[in-house]
């Protein structure tokens, strides 16, 4: 079973896997109660004892899991003597979840509605439901627990629902599955989906610490084969923050391709919302520019595509560039109104960027790409665009919306001995 398959038939088993729980949810809605304040004091329990676990069995002990843990099993304890309380919290943090995630997609409707960008009234319906779910469910002690688990049990419901749409359209081929896409795309819950990268970027620091066993296990760079990779996938990875795993870029045919909220001018909507701005650059100078800039760790993953597959991707790229033009930084500008130049007076990225790397930038005419939003239109979304639609079966892109999450997929797609990622590097 090829792994284009094994996506599809995963698609169809969680889709109607998740529409059996939420109708499960809808009949039985007391005894799945009783269940999920079980699951939570077992979850903060369990978790807190592992995190001391760990911490005994670690030669360098780290009181962060000692005080984590504790703090859990204490969570846990008052779950356990106050049965309602895990109730209220995980329905009013899944509501904020659920109102966040609507109100992202409304933004993602208002850029699609501004470019003119067609198929997008499924994205404000689901939209508005999600809003409207999370705002019910923010306020979830003023209702019933009849109302709360309906609002519960519908969104798994759609959850489903969107896993099945998925599974039909990768069933069509390319141009059909296109067409298909992003029409509603509920994913899981962000508390869920964070796990991912929290275990790749924990794990990443155990690679990265100057142990001699480690470094004899895990080195720097690992190829299967003695061939050049046709596409190399950056994963970016910062050591603290929310975003731990936080950006993505491709380098195909000689050229790093990047995408993101560069224009400072453009930014507004605490900075999340912006012009999206394409990056063409040099790998062998961005790469040194984003570690010592932005104090990262990047993964590099080279891939060994088809004549068919290489073909595919290299008519995207230039079917991507022609729908943009060349935009200028504000230390290029200087530049060449040959102004005094003083490199203090231009902190921002696409100035630091483009005198670090001497990169082109442009802007986009038209399009999804013409504006940047931080949770839909961004680095992963231009990646999904130029790889997705191009047959590759080895990267299951339907369903991996997240920079982690791609980590975590291509790791370990490396690990198999059929796969086509054939080399995995760690710049640092």
């Amino acid at each position: 079973m090829s792994l284009k398959q094994i996506n599809q038939l995963h698609f169809f088993i969680t889709g109607f896997g998740l529409i059996f729980f939420g109708v499960f949810i809808l009949v039985a809605q007391l005894k799945v109660l009783s269940m999920m304040a079980i699951l939570i004091i077992l979850a903060f329990l369990l978790d807190g004892l592992s995190q001391w676990f760990q911490f005994f069995i670690q030669k360098k002990q780290e009181k962060r899991l000692l005080l984590d843990g504790l703090i859990k099993i204490i969570l846990g304890t008052i779950s356990y003597y106050n049965s309602d309380l895990p109730i209220d919290i995980l329905f009013m943090a899944f509501g904020g979840y659920t109102f966040v995630k609507g109100f992202a997609k409304l933004m993602n409707y208002t850029s699609y509605r501004d470019n003119q960008i067609p198929m997008r009234l499924p994205i404000l319906i689901t939209s508005l439901f999600l809003m409207l779910a999370g705002i019910s469910l923010l306020f979830s002690p003023m209702l019933s627990n009849q109302q709360m688990m309906l609002i519960f049990s519908l969104y798994f419901i759609f959850y489903g629902l969107g896993n099945l749409g998925s599974g039909i359209a990768s069933l069509f081929t390319s141009p059909t599955a296109d067409r298909f896409k992003r029409k509603i795309r509920i994913t899981l819950p962000v508390f869920i989906e964070a796990f991912i990268p929290r275990m790749v970027l924990h794990e990443t620091n155990e690679l990265l610490k100057p142990q001699d066993k480690q470094e004899e296990e895990f080195p720097l760079m690992q190829q299967k084969i003695e061939e050049q990779p046709d596409l190399e996938i950056f994963i970016h990875v910062t050591e603290k923050g929310f975003g731990s795993v936080g950006h993505m870029d491709l380098y195909f045919e000689g050229e790093l391709i990047s995408y993101g909220n560069y224009d400072e001018s453009s930014y507004h909507f605490f900075d999340s919302m912006g012009d999206g701005v394409l990056v063409a650059a040099d790998k062998e100078q961005y790469i040194p520019f984003c570690i010592a800039h932005n104090k990262k760790t990047l993964f590099g993953f080279g891939l060994k595509l088809t004549e068919e597959q290489i073909l595919g991707i290299r008519e995207k790229v230039q079917a991507l560039k022609q729908t943009c033009y060349p935009w200028k930084s504000a230390l290029q500008l200087a530049e060449e109104q040959h102004l005094p130049i003083d490199l203090a007076e231009y902190p921002d990225y696409a100035s630091c960027l483009y005198h670090a790397t001497g990169c082109d930038l442009f802007k986009f005419k038209q399009g999804r790409f013409k504006s940047y939003f931080v949770l839909t239109t961004n680095c992963v979304l231009l990646a999904d665009h130029l790889i997705g639609p191009s047959g590759i079966d080895l990267l299951t892109i339907n369903g991996i919306l997240t920079p982690g999450t791609y980590l975590n997929f291509l790791r370990r797609e490396f690990k198999r001995e059929d796969s086509n990622v054939i080399s995995y590097h760690i710049y640092n």
